[in-house]
């Protein structure tokens, strides 16, 4: 098992880590708190990604980047 932090999942996912804390706490991100931190199995991630791709989507909030 790789545990990631939030910078390294931003990094993955190409997104702000504001926005990685944000979807860990609604629960878009499997990720545990550990007192102030957030601590991230990078093989959820991954798998998260992989369905997510899967399903026509690009990043795991579901902004496609659409403007409409």
């Amino acid at each position: 098992m790789q545990i990631a932090t939030v910078r390294g999942v931003s990094a993955v996912l190409r997104l702000k880590e504001v926005t990685v804390c944000r979807l860990a706490s609604q629960g878009k991100l499997p990720g545990l708190k550990l007192g102030e931190s957030w601590r991230f199995d990078m093989e959820r991630i991954e798998r998260l990604i992989a369905g997510s791709r899967q399903a026509g989507k690009d990043r795991p909030d579901g902004d496609q980047g659409n403007t409409e």
